[in-house]
């Protein structure tokens, strides 16, 4: 019953957050064109929403390894709560302008930073081994109902209202979220005291990539997900987005949709995970799911070929169904990928270093999705887009192949 409770004030939390961000996601982007017209503005926004978290990831990672996880989270939703409904208010009063949006942005990724070292780490000090799976599966269905729902509401909120009330929503969220993280019943064991200087941030953290090193199986899945980050993140964020709009022709509404979709394939497969799927066990969820997502990729790229569209007469309704279902199976399958690598890393990482090295995934991680897409993004200026997915296809078989012969039994589950 408290494993229940905690789980359920954690996933709570965590939903109303990303609905919140979500909202303020969607809503900035739009706000920065409304008042500077700027695609280079938008870029300078893009860079610090990533890179001030990239550059704290493995100070977090010390933090919510020396410290209670569940204090660290309502500190930085309380932080960032108060900070963004400070913001409405000076957007209240026309004291707010585009600098001002640039360092709060500084502040906010650096507080998105403490706060995920420490939520990443904590679920599985939640509740026990065997129900991790149902759990991140859980976890995975209700940030994908937040995926769709947050920036629907975000178009809607500041189309009415404007800046300053997608403000106060997301800072609201942040507040709502802190109080269900004061319900969950988590108590750290330990508490490192010391002071964190040079000399400990390089040994805290050498020690990560020692365990790395020394796992073959999770040396195995952190490639594997860095790697993937790298063609699979500028694949629906860059070349998807030119090829659906510009290359076959899709209307700005129908591209929403089809995002929306890869979303709700995304919730049907961690519900399907949960209610069914996760009796076949971490190995065969992995491995079925590798084998069909990738299938469904190629498949779903296919269809936005030049010969293909032509086949299908142009830019037709029948030719945004096929494209929407194939999105939403793609990204059913793809739950079956990421629910299973998740739960493995937590399982194989010990519960004293968890923190830093989520941390340290997301750093890396993260830090191979702008290389991607600026490596693709100027492939898209140099070839035609259907050159560009091909060759991404390419490599991600490769890339999956490689895992799927190379990887060890730990890969796949902890023994």
């Amino acid at each position: 019953m408290k494993e229940s409770k905690n789980l359920y004030m954690f996933l709570g939390g965590r939903f109303v957050s990303l609905m919140g961000s979500g909202i303020q996601m969607i809503a900035l982007p739009l706000y920065i064109l409304d008042l500077t017209g700027s695609g280079t503005l938008m870029g300078v926004f893009s860079m610090l929403t990533i890179l001030p978290a990239l550059i704290t990831s493995p100070f977090s990672g010390i933090i919510g390894d020396r410290r209670n996880r569940r204090n660290v989270m309502i500190a930085m939703d309380l932080g960032r709560g108060i900070l963004i409904c400070w913001f409405g208010i000076l957007a209240t009063t026309g004291n707010f302008n585009i600098y001002a949006l640039f360092v709060l942005q500084i502040f906010v990724s650096i507080m998105d930073s403490l706060f995920n070292s420490s939520s990443s780490a904590l679920m599985p000090d939640l509740i026990s081994k065997t129900e991790l799976i149902e759990a991140n599966s859980m976890k995975g269905g209700f940030d994908a109902a937040s995926t769709i729902l947050g920036p629907v509401m975000g178009g809607i909120i500041y189309g009415l209202w404007g800046i300053k009330m997608v403000f106060y929503s997301n800072g609201i969220s942040f507040i709502i979220s802190s109080v269900f993280s004061m319900f969950i019943a988590y108590n750290k064991k330990v508490e490192k005291k010391q002071k964190i200087s040079l000399k400990l941030f390089l040994k805290e953290n050498s020690e990560v990539f020692k365990f790395i090193v020394a796992k073959k199986g999770l040396l195995q899945l952190f490639t594997f997900a860095m790697t993937a980050n790298f063609l699979l993140v500028p694949l629906f964020d860059v070349i998807m987005p030119y090829a659906l709009k510009r290359g076959v022709g899709f209307t700005s509404r129908q591209y929403g949709y089809i995002m929306g979709f890869l979303a709700v394939g995304i919730l049907l497969g961690n519900i399907g995970i949960s209610l069914y799927f996760k009796k076949l066990g971490l190995r065969k969820l992995m491995k079925y799911g590798l084998v069909i997502e990738t299938s469904l990729r190629l498949v779903v790229c296919a269809l936005i070929l030049p010969a293909v569209v032509k086949i299908y007469g142009g830019v037709t309704f029948t030719l945004f169904v096929s494209v929407s279902m194939g999105c939403i199976a793609m990204e059913f399958f793809n739950a079956f990928v990421n629910t299973p690598i998740s739960t493995n890393l937590q399982n194989l990482v010990p519960e004293e270093m968890r923190s830093r090295f989520f941390s340290i995934l997301g750093m890396f991680s993260q830090g191979a999705m702008p290389l991607g897409a600026l490596l693709f993004g100027t492939l898209l200026d140099e070839m035609k887009y259907y050159n560009v997915l091909i060759i991404v296809n390419i490599l991600s078989v490769f890339v999956t192949a490689i895992f799927l012969i190379k990887a060890c039994d730990e890969a796949y589950e902890a023994n």
